[in-house]
Parts: structure tokens; sequence; C-alpha cells
């Protein structure tokens, strides 16, 4: 749907704010070079510090003196009306407009949000936002969550809408915000809130660009430069998470050999993605190492451990992807001889069996050079031969586990 844009809430206050009449006047010729950088130093200003505010984006529980205490990692943002009003003041209310592209997109595998241990196919709100400023062009953005939350449109919404100003340069320093960790109340709330830096401040952002007018061969390049791309951001994070899943010797010895690092903030985009790649088929062997473990017994799986000279029965001690390879087969092998399955867990199988196999379908369509279709569902066609489907997938019972896992071996042994 396209809209014109409401009038600005308040009044912009900031002096590097170009006026409303101003960009007014310029509409009927093309803006000058001198305007054009005006306009770029007005969009890059930061906002006010009242307009910002932070969200708890991870949590973990430390021992202090006092006891146990919770603490919060917090990343800033601003909410879309403070961009909507920057857009106003500087280019007045008819100056720009935006359209929103709404899909729902589906069959997207996710841990289970009351069961982690078990995992569901789910839909995604998926929004493009498309801003257009009269004279200079437009940019898109993508926002996207998922959809059995009940503000999944509006999130969506507002995260397309900043990350396509984000690309005009509005709201962009708040990617260069280091993530920190705060400690939290009992409603998973910051206690205090960190102090913005210097130069995220208005009037100090003004006084570095006058700074690098003067002394242009004097500007030292912030700390925190380059900036990462947003997909890389949020690579990096999935990365990170993975690694608290996997324990520490599997990720740092993930890092180490497809990275040649130890923190994955250091790696580059190309190798992140490998990393990301890695970690992903540990926390599968993980998960299926658990689930054994769980129907072997603590004790039992304790003394294969010890057999295998690992240093304890601790995810943290699995050295390396062979060994966990090698645990894995042991622990899964005698699991699997000391009884016949049930039904629940005949029903689990199956279950494990569809998610690797819609798992390594995306991942095969999701790659160019992987000779596979480019859409999920003609991968599992052609891997099944056409006798399986997206809708059937559901209809699977235990006795079709043999045949998926053809179908895996089919798809990850390369292209047919």
């Amino acid at each position: 749907m396209t809209y014109v844009n409401g009038a600005a809430q308040r009044e912009a206050t900031n002096s590097a704010a170009v006026t409303t009449q101003t960009t007014a006047a310029a509409h009927g010729e093309q803006f000058s070079p001198e305007r054009r950088k005006d306009i770029k130093m007005a969009l890059e200003v930061p906002f006010d510090p009242s307009e910002i505010k932070w969200r708890v984006t991870a949590t973990s529980t430390q021992q202090t003196k006092r006891g146990p205490q919770k603490r919060g990692q917090v990343v800033a943002y601003a909410d879309q009306r403070a961009y909507t009003d920057r857009l106003n003041a500087i280019f007045g209310e008819w100056g720009w407009t935006r359209t929103y592209d709404v899909q729902v997109a589906q069959n997207f595998e996710r841990k289970s949000p009351g069961d982690k241990t078990q995992t569901a196919i789910s839909a995604k709100v998926v929004v493009v936002s498309r801003i257009t400023i009269h004279q200079l062009g437009t940019h898109t953005g993508v926002g996207e969550e998922w959809a059995d939350d009940e503000n999944a449109a509006t999130r969506a919404e507002a995260q397309s809408f900043k990350r396509a100003c984000a690309c005009f340069g509005l709201g962009r320093y708040l990617y260069d915000f280091d993530k920190v960790w705060v400690d939290l109340d009992q409603y998973n709330r910051p206690i205090e809130t960190p102090r913005l830096p210097d130069w995220a401040c208005p009037g100090n952002a003004k006084r570095e660009v006058q700074q690098q007018q003067r002394q242009p061969q004097s500007v030292v390049p912030r700390e925190n430069a380059p900036r990462q791309s947003l997909v890389q951001q949020e690579t990096l994070a999935k990365v990170r998470e993975m690694c608290e899943q996997v324990g520490h010797s599997l990720s740092q010895f993930t890092l180490r050999t497809y990275g040649g690092v130890t923190d994955p903030a250091k790696l580059g985009f190309a190798k992140l993605t490998t990393v990301f790649d890695k970690l992903g088929d540990l926390v599968n062997g993980i998960d299926r190492l658990q689930r054994a473990e769980a129907a072997l017994g603590c004790e039992r799986y304790a003394e294969i451990c010890q057999q295998l000279r690992l240093p304890s029965h601790l995810v943290d001690d699995i050295p390396n992807r062979d060994a966990l390879k090698n645990l894995l087969a042991h622990v899964e092998g005698e699991a699997g001889k000391q009884a016949t399955p049930s039904a629940p867990e005949r029903a689990a199988s199956i279950a494990d069996a569809r998610g690797r196999l819609l798992q390594a379908a995306r991942k095969a369509a999701e790659n160019p050079r992987s000779g596979w279709p480019r859409k999920l569902g003609e991968v599992i066609s052609r891997a099944s031969g056409g006798t399986l489907t997206l809708d059937k997938l559901k209809d699977l019972t235990g006795a079709d586990t043999p045949a998926v896992e053809s179908f895996i071996a089919t798809i990850e042994g390369g292209a047919h």
C-alpha cells in the first residue's frame, strides 16, 4: 500500500536539519551538489539522546558476592516515529513517500517455543519498505518476524522502514554501537542504561564534521569502523548463539579450523558464513547426543565418555568434530540396542528426520553452486523422485524414516 506521510509530531530543533521551506522551494529543480551535501549532513546527525531506547537481546546469570545477578546484553535503537519526524523536518511531509509490500513466507524450521528439544515448521511475516525522496532516489529495506508473534506485522514494518532509512544515512550510526552488558531487574529491564558515547550526540557530531573540514588529514576513524552490514551483524549474533550451544571446546575448534580466529567478531563475512554452516551441523550433533544420552542414562553415558578418554562427560569437553562423531556413534548405537522404540519415540524419530530433510533441502536451494532448484519444495520433489512434496511432509510416519534418510543422503551427496 502507498500513502502520503502525515505531519511531523514536533518541530525539529537540531541546527543541522534543513528546513521544510527551503526544500519546498527546491522542488522545481535538481538539488545542487552543495544542497545534496547539506542534506547528507542533516540525515547523518544523530538523534537526540531522549529518542534513544535500549533493547535486551540476550540474558545470563552471574554469581556475585550478593548472590546470583541477572545480566542482559542491550542494543540501542530509536522508534520509527523519530525517523519519520526527521524526514518530515528535512523534506516536508510531501517531499518523500514510502510503500510497503507484505508477504508471508512458509515452511521455516525453528525450535519449538514450548519445547526447545523439538522443531516446528513456522511462517514468517516479511515486509519490504520502499522509501522515495523526491529528486534524490529510492531505497528499500526488509524486515521479518515470526508469524506467531501477535505484533509480527508491526515489528517487521518498523524494521524494514528503519533499514531503508539507514540506506540514506538516517540512523545508520546506531549500527556502530558496541553491544554492552548491564544488570537487569526482576522484570528483565536494565537497572541503569548505558551512557551514549560523545560521537553519538548531535552537538559532538557537528563538532566532528567541522574538525574534519578544517583538518581532513588528522581525522582518525572510530574504533568500531568499518561498519558491518545488517546481514553480517545478524549472522554474527547467530554464530555466537551456536557457540554457546556446542560448548567452548567445539566452538573454539570450529573458529580456529575454519576461520583462523578465536573470536567470531574478527571474521570476514565469507568465513563467517562458513563457520555458521559448520556450527549448524555441530548443533544438530549435540541435539542428537543429548537425546541419546537421555535414552541411555547419565551413568552409562559417563562410562562411555571415560572409555573414549574424554576429559569429562560435559559438552564443553568434547574437543573436536571427530570426537563428537565418535562419541555420537557409540552412544546412539548402544541406545538403539536397548529397546524397540515405542510409538512416541518413533514419532520423534520421523520428526527429527523431517527436520533434517528440510534443513538439507533449504541449504541446497540457497547455494547457487549446488545444482539443485532454487525452491525448497522442488529440491524435495527431485530428491524423492516426485513421491514427496512439502504438503505431504506432515503425513509421514515412523515407517517412512528410512526413505527420508535416503532423500537426505541424495541431497547431501550432490546434484542429480
